[in-house]
């Protein structure tokens, strides 16, 4: 009945609670029914956890109209991030996530840029044609050490897009925006 009904929405938001009850287990690679109809998606994720972004893709591969990605991160303070084949989220290995409708991805409460967290936006950044803006927002406890850290990490790494015009801001918990530039 919930699929049924989630079959004709333009929007979907996910709880934490219910993307740690989808993810238990294992997620299929996509749903039974498509959402067709779906233009924004907002859910709470652990984007440190195998299980939680597979469940991610799987809802993402199974929209292909979205428009607007919005995930908060789930503040998993003791969770010891897994371990995962260098090549999970290699845009190589995902040649059936089609973003063609893509426009905004927005992560917030980011306390930690981890290397799956990075992966994760590289793959969405790759497949995504028609991306207009990647937001990224710090959560409040990061330090201002560790947000510098995180920063030169970021800058550190390639982002191959589909997008040319694709931004990446990044913003601290106070609205400052700390950095926001195109990608080259």
């Amino acid at each position: 009945m919930a699929i049924l009904l989630a079959e004709h929405a333009q929007a979907l938001d996910v709880s934490k609670d219910y993307m740690k009850y989808l993810s238990a287990g294992g997620m299929p690679h996509t749903l039974p029914t498509s959402l067709v109809h779906l233009k924004v998606l907002d859910l709470s994720v652990c984007l440190m956890d195998r299980n939680e972004i597979s469940a991610t893709l799987c809802i993402i591969r199974s929209s292909p109209m979205l428009e607007n990605i919005v995930l908060s991160m789930d503040d998993k303070a003791n969770f010891h991030v897994q371990q995962t084949p260098n090549n999970f989220l290699d845009p190589q290995n995902h040649p059936d996530l089609n973003l063609d409708h893509l426009e905004i991805l927005e992560i917030s409460m980011i306390y930690s840029m981890s290397a799956l967290v990075m992966e994760f936006v590289k793959l969405i950044m790759g497949k995504s044609p028609v991306l207009k803006k990647v937001q990224i927002r710090f959560d409040y406890r990061v330090s201002v050490d560790a947000e510098l850290k995180m920063l030169r990490g970021m800058l550190l790494l390639s982002f191959p897009r589909a997008s040319p015009s694709a931004k990446l801001i990044i913003e601290h918990p106070d609205g400052y925006e700390d950095c926001a530039c195109c990608f080259l």
